[in-house]
């Protein structure tokens, strides 16, 4: 039975994860109206992205020893309150420029956030349910991005996009004082930071290939999640609303996903099989929507959401790691997060390339194979913890 310690805390946490989620995906459910009005093509869409990523990438282990520093709840709240209140201002942007910019300010705020909040969600579960309570804060993320794709596509037409994400905005907003409110302060006076400590993580190998393992899976989940609404509206004609219930398919089915891959690492803690198998999975949905109809493209989003079990699985075996002591848990999993953002910010770039060069069937099939090579260096890597727990 799963126990938890501070349900507000946890409740709050969840909420504020899942409103994360909307402005991480509201974009891509809206970007048809973005277009229109900006004169842009996949081609700007894919640099709104590659912006984005960016700015989650790089502050990925500055938010981590920032944690480390002054605690988790204090980084994640605030990193909230920064990507919210970026959101809000796309909504008044008077050009495209602005709108890449705004993105990246988006992107910072969120990378703030994530690893506290993976801390911190664990933290109020009990030892043997920690699996579950990870799996239920990135359920919640889906459920974000089913509401973003779906329901955002439909208050962009009835309310123009800007009115659309200046309500993820304000909801966001809500979100980090929910944070503030409920998250208890911790017992956290000056910890030292030390630098052969940042060296030990840099440098942990299993958590280098968990990296690269996860780069794959982000590259793959991330054409699937920003191009399958475009790509269903341009080329298959569908109406937006239908094309962005089709793209929320992907997020929906990872709610369920992500708690029971936490609830199976809890179970097994050999995370090596569970990953290359869906990594398999993965790049076999990538590869169907080449097909080049609705049917393909419906069993894609249904796959790779299932496949989004991955990233559960992927921060618990990092957060079990323990390279140095529990003050870096946020580190850990911040790091293993930061090659796959920074590194991954050039694939929505090469795919929209490919896809002006190729088409879409040809760049399917690439962005497949690329998948699955940086999935399988997993299948090198050691499972165990490299550090006794503190």
């Amino acid at each position: 039975m799963t126990k938890i310690l501070n349900k507000a805390a946890v409740t709050s946490l969840v909420l504020s994860r899942t409103v994360y989620a909307v402005n991480w995906y509201n974009v891509a459910a809206v970007f048809t109206f973005i277009a229109y009005d900006f004169g842009q093509n996949v081609s700007g869409l894919g640099l709104a992205t590659a912006s984005f990523y960016i700015g989650v990438g790089i502050f990925q282990v500055p938010g981590g020893i920032l944690a480390a520093k002054v605690g988790p709840r204090a980084t994640a709240a605030y990193g909230m309150l920064l990507s919210s209140a970026a959101v809000l201002l796309t909504a008044i942007t008077s050009n495209f420029y602005q709108f890449i910019i705004l993105r990246f300010f988006v992107g910072v705020g969120m990378a703030l956030f994530f690893g506290p909040g993976v801390t911190l969600v664990s933290n109020y579960f009990r030892r043997e349910s920690q699996g579950v309570g990870v799996g239920i804060f990135n359920g919640a993320f889906y459920v974000g991005g089913s509401l973003g794709l779906f329901a955002w596509s439909v208050l962009a037409e009835a309310a123009g996009w800007r009115m659309s994400l200046a309500v993820g905005g304000g909801l966001g907003i809500l979100g980090a004082v929910l944070l503030f409110i409920y998250v208890p302060k911790e017992e956290w006076n000056g910890f030292t930071v030390r630098v052969s400590d940042l060296k030990k993580i840099l440098s942990n190998r299993w958590l280098l290939l968990l990296s690269l393992e996860l780069l794959g899976f982000n590259a793959g989940t991330t054409l699937i999640t920003t191009f399958m609404v475009y790509y269903l509206e341009g080329t298959l004609s569908l109406a937006p609303a239908l094309a962005g219930g089709i793209g929320s398919l992907a997020p929906f089915c990872a709610i369920f996903a992500s708690p029971l891959f936490g609830e199976l690492y809890d179970k097994t803690r050999k995370p090596r099989a569970l990953l290359f198998s869906l990594g398999v999975l993965l790049a076999i949905a990538i590869a169907i929507v080449s097909l080049g109809n609705v049917y393909s493209a419906v069993a894609s989003t249904i796959i790779s959401g299932f496949c989004a079990g991955a990233f559960t699985v992927t921060y618990l075996a990092a957060r079990e790691a323990r390279a140095v002591s529990n003050e870096y848990q946020t580190l850990a999993v911040s790091w293993v997060n930061n090659i796959q953002m920074v590194a991954g910010f050039w694939s929505p770039v090469a795919f929209s390339t490919l896809v002006v060069w190729f088409g879409y069937a040809d760049s399917w099939l690439i962005a497949a194979t690329y998948t699955l090579v940086l999935i399988s260096v997993i299948l090198f890597g050691r499972e165990k913890p490299t550090h006794n727990k503190a």
